[in-house]
């Protein structure tokens, strides 16, 4: 017999649902920009407040968004349980500039919303990028540099290059790219550029 628990847990699972599939609905046929909470809620037939129980704004409700389709794709890409090393790693960058050819080219191109998708798509990866990096540091692994700052500077690094990877303006192979960016993050740009930057 389901518990009383349950069925609110299920209930508030699905309204969730709701407000992700219409926000991405109506999104679509208006822009990011021009979706409001009014639209969303209107479409999906439910009051403001039921909005806000679940997101603080629209903001919000996009980051999820944007982070469960990058959750989804670490789970197509890698193991159930990935480890922290160069091979995972690689995997999830190409996967992550392949996504970005077929998924965000014409969104982050539109304009509409752009500046909205590019914040939330680099809060997502930094999100992601972290946990692995914590899940590392727990196994005993000190970084000189704080894991939040790491995160932050790959993300900002992945999401630059996938997206001018996306635009087709390079003959780069996604995987060739994933071995150049990978290097540049793990090295560093004194150990690979031609001279090594002064102190």
């Amino acid at each position: 017999m389901t518990t009383p628990e349950r069925r609110v847990g299920r209930r508030m699972q699905h309204t969730r649902q709701l407000l992700l599939h219409t926000f991405m609905e109506v999104a679509h046929e208006k822009g990011i920009a021009a979706t409001t909470v009014k639209d969303i809620t209107e479409r999906a037939d439910l009051n403001r407040g039921t909005f806000y129980l679940h997101f603080e704004d629209k903001y919000a409700l996009l980051q999820t968004i944007i982070h469960e389709h990058f959750q989804h794709l670490l789970k197509r890409t890698l193991t159930p349980r990935p480890q922290w090393n160069r091979n995972s790693l690689q995997r999830f960058i190409q996967a992550v500039l392949e996504d970005f050819a077929r998924t965000y080219r014409h969104l982050l191109r539109s304009g509409t919303g752009a500046s909205l998708m590019e914040r939330a798509t680099c809060e997502a990866l930094a999100r992601l990028l972290l946990l692995w990096l914590k899940e590392d540091q727990s196994r005993g692994t000190q970084e000189p540099v704080p894991v939040e700052t790491i995160a932050q500077i790959m993300s900002w690094t992945l999401f630059e290059a996938a997206v001018q990877w996306s635009q087709g303006t390079s003959s780069v192979s996604s995987e060739q790219l994933a071995r150049d960016i990978l290097l540049v993050m793990t090295e560093g740009v004194t150990h690979l550029a031609l001279c090594a930057l002064p102190e």
